[in-house]
């Protein structure tokens, strides 16, 4: 039984990723978005599939809070460090709206 639970847990994640990936490629081929948007949003959705992909297929879920705390706060000031680094030297707006 305990089996059938991480298959389906599995399965979930693995839909999650999918979307996100669908979603990742919408938000590139979309119109009428500011690329800054499209940006902040393609990265938010890279967070989380980080955060699934280490969390459910390689169990930090199951490891100590400290380690998962590590994780979870490396994962934020990455991505905040490249969206503010993208964002604040000008990289935005040398993008134009396709």
């Amino acid at each position: 039984m305990a089996a059938m639970s991480l298959n389906r847990a599995a399965i979930l994640t693995w839909a999650f990723l999918v979307c996100a990936s669908i979603a990742t490629g919408l938000l590139i081929g979309g119109k009428g978005l500011s690329p800054a948007i499209v940006v902040s949003l393609i990265l938010l959705i890279a967070v989380f599939k980080a955060r699934m992909i280490v969390l459910h297929y390689m169990e930090l879920k199951h490891a100590p809070l400290s380690w998962r705390l590590a994780f979870e706060l490396w994962v934020v000031a990455a991505a905040a460090l490249i969206l503010g680094i993208w964002l604040f030297t000008g990289s935005a707006a040398n993008c134009v709206a396709p």
